[in-house]
């Protein structure tokens, strides 16, 4: 497909999910694509085409016109992150989950309002209902529910190029947080951040995963690097990160970089 507008990526193991996620986009009105990461490929889906990336023979799966899915090793889940926003072609990008379903055409709402914006550095956070309940997305800053800290996108639509341009994923992120990392080195270099409350996206953790998931595992780790970061005594005191590491090429397919957990991920 020429000409995508979106480029929906995300860490996907779960592929029970992947049904549900695609069925929702359908009637999306602008050229997207969707690039899943992962060792766990679709089961059923009706296998088009195969594709070389990052040096490896056969490992991108292309199911439909417009959904790819790249094999991995059992890899840490931000790591699968990177690799498919690597391989992402749309002119925005979009970070997401596989469990995510999508009100009536919002992917091409979003894309046309943040055209609108004329501001390459704008970052879109999405509107989300989570288990049941409709979130306040202006909860959602870098000290969750503190409004005098800067405000994040969980699940944030951007410019492609820009985001390579700002290096995408540090490798030192496990799980999750690195999107907040992106925000704030958007936020430092000028860049702003805008909720969007005319689509909907619906996650139920609880009903769909139970309360043990193995994605949290992560979460204080990457606290720490976050706030290590850009924060001190709860307070956010730095405009320009300590430090950044990006991902090294080599490898990116087949082991863990930064971090090794050999109970969880290669």
């Amino acid at each position: 497909m020429e000409n995508i507008k979106v480029s929906l990526f995300a860490s996907a193991v779960r592929p029970q999910f992947y049904k549900t996620f695609l069925d929702s986009l359908r009637g999306t009105s602008v050229p997207y694509e969707v690039v899943f990461a992962g060792n766990k490929p679709p089961l059923e889906n009706k296998l088009l085409k195969k594709f070389d990336f990052m040096g490896r023979k056969d490992n991108v799966l292309e199911y439909e016109n417009n959904f790819f899915y790249i094999l991995t090793e059992n890899l840490k889940p931000a790591q699968c992150y990177e690799i498919a926003r690597r391989a992402c072609k749309g002119e925005l990008v979009h970070w997401t989950a596989d469990d995510c379903e999508y009100s009536p055409d919002c992917m091409s709402k979003a894309y046309n309002f943040w055209k609108a914006l004329n501001d390459r550095k704008a970052i879109l956070s999405i509107q989300t209902k989570e288990n049941g309940m409709m979130v306040n997305m202006d909860d959602h800053s870098f000290f969750g529910w503190n409004r005098n800290s800067p405000l994040m996108a969980p699940l944030g639509l951007m410019s492609r190029e820009y985001l390579n341009d700002l290096g995408g994923l540090d490798r030192r992120y496990i799980c999750g947080q690195y999107e907040n990392d992106i925000v704030m080195r958007t936020l430092a270099d000028g860049g702003s951040v805008h909720v969007w409350r005319e689509g909907l996206i619906t996650i139920d953790h609880y009903r769909r995963h139970g309360l043990v998931r193995p994605f949290a595992t992560g979460y204080n780790k990457d606290r720490e690097i976050l706030e290590g970061s850009w924060a001190k005594d709860g307070k956010v005191i730095n405009q320009q990160r300590d430090n950044f590491e990006p991902y090294e090429d080599e490898g990116i397919l087949e082991k863990s970089q930064s971090f090794n957990n050999s109970k969880l991920w290669a």
